[in-house]
């Protein structure tokens, strides 16, 4: 097992009386959200002397949930403050990226600023995020694995051309090339079963990020046996898992710190996202409306499906 810190971000300082969606932007203090980054910074690079395989981060908009929008630039900064540590961006939103050469890019020169310690990663994004950029979610899939194949082309070889639904090109040459070859490692966010199944065409390692118990036992299970469909077992570290976690000197202890930040964590990312889709709808384990509940709290404790 593998150990690694997951990191979105979030601006620590919306009020609760704050707008639910859009949240203004004026609501942002330049000055606390500097800090904010430099607190952050400060924190991944620690990990490094704490033992961590690596830091991961991702990327988000328009929301105090997630201030990355580029997580490029902090894998940049990271990769200049640390030695040892993978650094993994989970990750670019390849269907709303202007361009995905820009992706196979900045993902290669971070390789090489990092000495080969990046780890790739793509995702498809939330509903909430095309609606802000005025994109169309019916062709997610689509345009994302378009990206996907275009990136890997790029990487792969030395000249190419590209003639897809969305992006044509014709020879081009990438430059920079990652470090590590023939690329990074690879994590994808996966939660539906076409992704799951794509993924294990492909043998890429999956994600799973604030799923349920159940969800991700199933997943994970579903995942396993396309493996086996395509004559491959999958090993244990491509089964990826987040979780929040808090170590304290007793349960109680524990609550009572952690408690008051998950609130405002999930407090956040429904303003942010959740209500932009539609204001009466919410997964199952997430509150519209503060406070959370016990329900919400122990959402992911042990043993709850």
């Amino acid at each position: 097992m593998k150990i690694y810190n997951f990191d979105l971000l979030a601006y620590p300082h919306v009020p609760p009386q704050a707008p639910r969606t859009p949240v203004p932007s004026s609501y942002f203090d330049p000055i606390k959200g500097a800090q904010n980054y430099r607190e952050h910074l400060d924190e991944m690079a620690y990990c490094e002397e704490l033992g961590f395989e690596g830091v991961v981060f991702n990327e988000h908009h328009y929301s105090a949930y997630g201030t990355m929008p580029s997580p490029n630039l902090i894998a940049a900064a990271l990769s200049q403050r640390t030695s040892r540590i993978k650094i993994g961006v989970l990750g670019a939103i390849l269907p709303l990226r202007y361009h995905p050469v820009r992706v196979a890019e900045e993902y290669a020169m971070i390789d090489c600023l990092s000495g080969g310690r990046l780890i790739a990663g793509f995702v498809r994004g939330i509903p909430a995020e095309y609606v802000w950029y005025g994109v169309n979610p019916t062709e997610s899939r689509e345009r994302f694995e378009e990206a996907y194949q275009l990136i890997m082309t790029a990487w792969s070889r030395p000249v190419w051309s590209h003639e897809g639904k969305f992006f044509q090109l014709k020879d081009c040459a990438l430059w920079p090339r990652p470090l590590q070859q023939p690329h990074p490692p690879i994590w994808i966010a996966a939660r539906s079963a076409e992704s799951v199944e794509w993924c294990a065409r492909r043998r890429l390692p999956i994600a799973q990020v604030y799923q349920t118990t159940s969800q991700i036992e199933d997943t994970f299970n579903y995942y396993r046996k396309c493996a086996g469909d395509q004559g491959w077992e999958a090993p244990p570290n491509d089964f990826i898992l987040c979780r929040h976690i808090y170590v304290g000197e007793s349960d109680q202890k524990a609550r009572a710190t952690a408690e008051p930040a998950l609130r405002y964590f999930f407090t956040v990312y429904n303003r942010g996202f959740n209500d932009a889709i539609n204001e009466r709808a919410a997964d199952q384990h997430l509150l519209l409306a503060a406070p959370t509940t016990e329900r919400s709290f122990n959402y992911f404790r042990e043993g709850n499906r």
